[in-house]
């Protein structure tokens, strides 16, 4: 899971995961890229983009957003747990 909140309006790069993502955004807009669709996900909407979709977005500031990814994201050390 992630909990974003972006303080300026932002862009991301085109990117695949090979892991489904879920987003909600919470408040504000977050517009999700796919296929070279612009699909506006405003506050109290959701998208799930399945892996191996190539995907960026577009976000205005104030938008706070959540994440959740399957897959494996990160590895863990012994130290960390």
């Amino acid at each position: 899971m992630a909990f974003w909140t972006c303080s300026e309006t932002a862009s991301s790069a085109a990117h695949v995961h090979d892991y489904d993502e879920y987003m909600l955004v919470v408040q504000g807009c977050y517009t999700l890229i796919v296929n070279d669709e612009r699909i506006p996900v405003k506050a109290g909407e959701e998208y799930l983009i399945p892996r191996g979709v190539q995907h960026s977005g577009e976000v205005l500031a104030g938008t706070r957003t959540i994440h959740a990814f399957g897959g494996h994201r990160a590895d863990r050390t012994q130290d960390s747990l």
